[in-house]
């Protein structure tokens, strides 16, 4: 990856936001909101969006759900016949549905028989869906592979969880017991080095989903560019008047990884959230999301990015073991403030189907192009975060002049910050990979290998006791 050039590209600023949250919530969308927590079924986890690393002309998208599956209950995890899956897509740049695919299950339970409907458009936008009148593009059984390899394939079942993040020391650290992710000295508390060079642990590892990827051409979403926008949502089934059961109400939706969790508080306003339309993004939450440095000092001490990239510098805090190297110049020219807002709203995933699958195009618009299983979001997303957003540090500190109308976290009390979000970004990662793979950006650090074949997505799992289990005695 030539970094160089992706730092070159403006909207790489966005990437710092996957971790800015003061709702004490984890990235990734896992139990997020009162009505996803209540129906597992319904829990969008993550939203993947990526050309077929095996053929260039097709494009593969898949949604999560069920978070938290326990490999000794996985037979008790599926979809729900109750409910309605959805990618909906954006090929005109308009923040509404052009296209969508629909995935329904008949009963429940893992005897279910998958039906797939679309692409195609729908004749209603929107929260409120109806189920489109067209025979099945694909059909198949719950944990088979189906369809057609040349028209619309699909996969809906058991999956590992590919979301990686050391969700224990991080709560650790908002709760005040630790302080960052990795020991420094005896000033700052965290988690040892180990032998392989990592310190971090993978609070998803061992963990599986329930997995719906859909697999079609390129052509069959393409607009009059080759740029789109995909979000995935959840509906529940309504009473209409005719009684036609094909109605549905959307209660879950998530676009670009993280966005509920970071920046909508707790409780009522992220399942008011979930059922909202990326049209009203922009209004409904500009507020919450926060400035970025710039190259002009904001408050007379030298708060830009050149300033933090010093800050950090002086703090050993970009030199191994005690933090990433910095993934951003200090000369970086942002001039907007405003950048973060424009690049993440609306919320959804932005792709490229032009782009080479081995081409994420960080920072090149939105997060970057779609999101593959093995990008390491999080990561990143810490590196940058520490360089970019605004905190009002303590007086004499860059960063500790007037807060003024500066929408910046606060650490005015710096070790001991009064928004512990400053010290879980400090390191830049959260060391789930060894330090020598920290600046490789196509690792993840997930717990089991991706498949070569589509779904793409890691095998569950196995049953406690059954070969590739970790932890408990072989089955006699």
């Amino acid at each position: 990856m030539n970094v160089q050039h992706l730092l070159s590209k403006i909207a790489i600023l966005c990437l710092a936001l996957g971790m800015f949250s003061s709702r004490g919530a984890v990235a990734a969308d896992h139990r997020e909101a009162p009505i996803v927590d209540g129906i597992a079924e319904g829990d969008i986890t993550d939203v993947y969006l990526f050309t077929d690393p095996n053929d260039a002309t097709r494009v593969v998208m898949a949604m999560n759900v069920n978070p938290f599956s326990v490999p000794a209950e996985l037979p008790s995890y599926a979809l729900s016949p109750d409910l309605l899956y959805q990618f909906k897509i954006d090929n005109t740049g308009d923040a509404r549905e052009d296209i969508v695919i629909q995935i329904v299950a008949d009963v429940a339970g893992q005897g279910q028989t998958i039906r797939v409907l679309g692409p195609a458009a729908s004749s209603v936008t929107g929260a409120r869906n109806v189920l489109l009148n067209s025979s099945p593009s694909a059909q198949g059984a719950f944990g088979n592979v189906f369809g057609s390899a040349t028209g619309v394939q699909a996969f809906v079942g058991m999956r590992d969880d590919p979301f990686v993040f050391d969700v224990g020391q991080f709560f650790r650290i908002l709760n005040g017991t630790q302080d960052v992710f990795r020991q420094i000295g005896t000033s700052y508390r965290g988690r040892a080095v180990r032998a392989d060079g990592t310190s971090g642990v993978d609070g998803f590892a061992g963990f599986d989903v329930t997995s719906i990827a859909v697999s079609l051409r390129k052509s069959m979403i393409r607009g009059s560019t080759s740029k789109v926008n995909v979000r995935a949502t959840v509906s529940e089934r309504i009473a209409d008047r005719r009684g036609s059961g094909r109605v549905y109400s959307q209660f879950e939706r998530m676009g670009q990884q993280g966005f509920a969790t970071v920046f909508i508080p707790k409780g009522a306003p992220r399942d008011a959230e979930n059922a909202e339309i990326p049209e009203h993004d922009v209004a409904n939450y500009s507020g919450l999301i926060p400035d970025a440095l710039t190259t002009t000092d904001n408050d007379g001490t030298g708060n830009t990015i050149q300033g933090r990239a010093d800050l950090l510098t002086a703090l050993g805090l970009t030199t191994l073991p005690n933090g990433a190297p910095l993934l951003l110049p200090g000369s970086f020219g942002n001039t907007n403030k405003d950048l973060l807002r424009v690049a993440l709203l609306p919320d959804v995933l932005r792709f490229d189907l032009d782009l080479a699958a081995n081409n994420p195009a960080i920072g090149q618009f939105g997060l970057q192009s779609g999101r593959r299983l093995n990008d390491p979001a999080i990561d990143i997303a810490l590196q940058l975060l520490r360089q970019l957003a605004d905190v009002h540090f303590p007086v004499g500190v860059t960063g500790g002049g007037p807060l003024g109308s500066r929408a910046a976290l606060e650490c005015s009390a710096f070790p001991a910050c009064q928004d512990r979000r400053v010290l879980v970004v400090v390191q830049g990662t959260t060391f789930n990979k060894p330090d020598t793979q920290l600046n490789d950006f196509t690792i993840v650090g997930n717990d089991r290998a991706f498949s070569n074949t589509f779904p793409y997505l890691a095998t569950p799992h196995p049953l406690p006791g059954e070969p590739g289990t970790v932890g408990f005695p072989v089955q006699q």
